[in-house]
Order: structure tokens, then C-alpha cells, then sequence
């Protein structure tokens, strides 16, 4: 029978294993150290892309909650792996996921209780992310404490020997999770018990040698010694004794430890929150930043390149240069929207649009060979006004000289006449 026993836990041990390993939907893992430290440790993966683009979505949401995401994949599909570890101390004030609670922190042992109501709002309020349904079950929920750990639970599948307990849970099966385990603190137990059988020893020695005293005032000393020290076994075995108690029973005030730790997990979510609100509205007034100036910033190479434009199709830049500059601007506004990380989605889509049509300005540059109609028009009516303004000259000339002759003959007539009516008198 002890044979058969062995084997079924080996193969329980390997079917926990395989499921490990070749899980293609939901898992979340808490692992209790033997330090008194806690790990949280969530795996999903999918095989359809739909399934994982939604996982990327939950990547970004546990990382802003400061858990440590690794790229997870195996032949069942892609996804992630989400870890978070508190220390001995966070793991006294709250869960690291949420569920089992540690009601009792002493020196000869650790006790944590579980009893929690799986439902439908329970992977929301438990904030891991989207349901990841996969053979009718949507979240494997995985307890492992160290060895040696004294465990009663109502786990569907238990590892004993591995001390690890798992339950299939699903949104449309309401299921309770119920668990009490008391982990050992192996080294101060031995040291204890190494203490009294020290002390046992010493006082056995005392007494030897109390016997062969001749002095009965010393006598009664040595005994008094050796009651002083057996009060130390006493003691140590006395709280030992408490400490096995609390640890293996469900007290008042282990049921208020688990309250005390439920509200102090309920502040920290609103904490959680809060800070994760004031993230986001830094992220969105950065962003709103960002699009600005790149806004800006394309307007002006808009400018530069319709300025541009307009040189070369007047001729005044070649169309070598004139490409040149505008795939120079074209390729400022595309590294300006790549180095951008801080957009939202519809502030990028927009500004991916407005650089659109500044590369399609910049390409449409040079692609036709100038116009030079204007210049040529400009040339005609420079050289016809330089005409006529040639042809009035050379009229008012004309019309000077003649007005010069005119007079000159005018004058000679007249001195004619004054000639000829002098010699009429005489």
C-alpha cells in the first residue's frame, strides 16, 4: 500500500507539472518562501491573435502595478508572465494576491488561511486582467508552500508532497476556496529544542555534583540554580506549545487579522488607483504636449515646402536641389512622429494622417518640370514697356525738333520783314 501511496503522489506531482508547463489560458500562482516572503506569479497565454492582443493590453496593466512581465510562450500559444514578491513584512500587513492571508507570524511557525468565494467579478476584483476561458475553466488557482508545510484544504488537486494545492475555477461556477496551512520554522524549532536538552543536561550535571557537597548551605544553592534553570524548558516548551495552538486552529483573532489585512488591501487598491489616474493624466497632458508641437512643427515644413514650391516652379532653385530639400523636410517630419512615444492612439492617428500629406507635398515636388510662362510674360511685357517707352522718347524728340525749326523760320521771316521795310523807307 505505502508503494502505491508513493506512486500516485509521484504522478500527481508530474500532472501538476504538465499543467505547468502546457497551460494554454489562465494561471496564477502564489508561492509562499520559507523566509516569510510571497510571490505572485501570473502566466496567460492564447493561441488565437485576438487573444493575444488583448494579453498585451493586461501586460501594460501589471506593469504599471510594478510587476516584472517576461514574454511567455510555449506549444499551446504566446503570452506573458506577470511576478510581484513582497517581503515578510508586506506579507504580514497584506496578501500579495489577495486571497490567502497570513493570520500568524511567530517564532516556531507561520499560519496562512484562505476562504474566499470565487465568482464572476472575482478575476476583476482580484485585477488579473482579462478571463482567459480554456476547457471550461477560467483561472487555475495555484497555492505552493515550502515543504514540510501542514496543509488542510479543499483543493481539487493536491500535491502533498510538493505542498502545492490547485483549483479550477470558472465565472459561471461559483466556487469556494477554503485552506489552512501551517508552515514550520524548522531552524528555531531544533534550536529550541537544542536549548532544553542543553539546560536538561546542565542541570542533570548540578545535580551530580550537588550530591557530593559536604556544605548543605551550598547544597541548597546549586538546588536553587537548578530550578531556576529548568524554568527555561519550561518556558520554551510552553510557548511552543501556544505556538502550536494559534497555529493549527482558526482563533477570534486570527479571523481579525484577516479582516485587518482585507481593509488594508481595500486602501491600497484606492491608492493603486489613484496613482494610476495621475499616471494616466500625466501621460495625457504629455501627450497632448507632443501632438502640439508636432503639429507646429508640420505646419512650418508645410510652409517651407510650399515656399519651395513656389521657387521652383519659377525657376529660381534646380530640380535636383528643390527635391532634395523637400525629402529632407519630408524625413524631419517622419523621425519628429516616430520619436514621439507618448501619444494616445487617436492623437497618433491623426498626426500620422497630417505627415502623411507633408511627405505626399514633399514627393509631389519636382515631379514635373517647371513652369516657366510666368517668367516669359514677365520678360514680353518688360521688353514691350521698355519699347514704348523707347518709341514716346524718340515722338517728343521729333515733336521738339520740329517746334525748333518752327520758331527758327518764324524769326528769319521776321527779320526778313524789318530788312525789307527799311528799304522801302529809305
Amino acid at each position: 500500500m505505502k508503494a502505491y501511496a508513493k506512486i500516485a503522489k509521484i504522478a500527481m506531482t508530474v500532472m501538476l507539472l504538465a499543467a505547468f508547463f502546457l497551460l494554454s489560458g489562465f494561471r496564477a500562482q502564489t508561492i509562499i518562501h520559507d523566509d516569510g516572503s510571497e510571490t505572485q506569479d501570473v502566466l496567460k497565454v492564447s493561441d488565437s491573435a485576438q487573444g493575444q492582443k488583448s494579453l498585451k493590453d493586461d501586460a501594460d496593466e501589471f506593469q504599471k502595478r510594478n510587476y516584472t512581465i517576461m514574454d511567455y510562450n510555449n506549444d499551446n500559444g504566446e503570452g506573458f508572465r506577470a511576478m510581484k514578491t513582497i517581503t515578510k513584512d508586506g506579507a504580514s500587513k497584506s496578501s500579495v494576491d489577495h486571497i490567502v492571508h497570513k493570520t500568524h507570524d511567530g517564532l516556531i511557525c507561520s499560519t496562512y488561511y484562505i476562504d474566499y468565494n470565487f465568482d464572476g467579478d472575482s478575476i476583476q476584483s482580484l485585477r488579473l486582467g482579462a478571463p482567459m476561458p480554456e476547457n471550461g475553466v477560467d483561472l487555475e488557482y495555484i497555492v505552493s508552500f515550502p515543504s514540510g508545510t501542514r496543509v488542510v484544504s479543499n483543493s481539487d488537486k493536491a500535491d502533498d508532497q510538493g505542498s502545492t494545492y490547485l483549483w479550477n475555477l470558472s465565472n459561471s461556477n461559483p466556487t469556494e476556496i477554503k485552506l489552512q496551512a501551517t508552515v514550520w520554522h524548522k531552524l528555531f524549532i531544533y534550536i529550541a529544542l537544542f536549548l532544553v536538552v542543553l539546560v536538561l543536561i546542565i542541570v542533570l550535571i548540578m545535580e551530580h555534583r550537588r550530591k557530593n557537597v559536604i556544605s548543605w548551605k551550598r547544597a541548597a544553592h546549586m538546588r536553587k540554580v537548578e530550578m531556576m534553570l529548568l524554568c527555561i524548558p519550561l518556558i520554551i516548551l510552553g510557548y511552543m506549545g501556544y505556538e502550536y495552538y494559534v497555529g493549527t486552529h482558526v482563533t477570534a483573532a486570527s479571523l481579525d487579522k484577516v479582516a485587518e489585512q482585507q481593509q488594508e488591501e481595500l486602501l491600497e487598491n484606492r491608492e493603486e488607483d489613484k496613482r494610476l489616474q495621475d499616471a494616466d493624466a500625466r501621460k495625457q497632458r504629455s501627450g497632448e504636449m507632443v501632438a502640439a508641437r508636432i503639429r507646429s512643427k508640420a505646419n512650418d515644413i508645410s510652409n517651407e515646402l510650399r515656399s519651395l514650391k513656389v521657387q521652383y516652379r519659377n525657376g529660381s532653385i534646380s530640380r535636383s536641389s528643390a527635391r532634395s530639400q523637400a525629402q529632407s523636410l519630408a524625413q524631419q517630419a517622419k523621425d519628429m512622429l516616430n520619436e514621439s512615444t507618448n501619444l494616445s492612439q487617436a492623437d497618433r492617428e491623426v498626426l500620422e494622417q497630417l505627415i502623411d500629406n507633408v511627405v505626399a507635398e514633399a514627393d509631389s515636388i519636382g515631379a514635373s518640370a517647371p513652369s516657366r510662362s510666368s517668367s516669359q510674360e514677365t520678360r514680353r511685357s518688360e521688353s514691350t514697356s521698355s519699347s514704348q517707352s523707347t518709341t514716346r522718347s524718340r515722338s517728343d524728340d521729333k515733336s521738339t525738333n520740329t517746334k525748333s525749326s518752327d520758331s527758327s523760320k518764324s524769326r528769319q521771316s521776321s527779320d526778313n520783314n524789318r530788312d525789307t521795310g527799311k528799304t522801302n523807307k529809305q
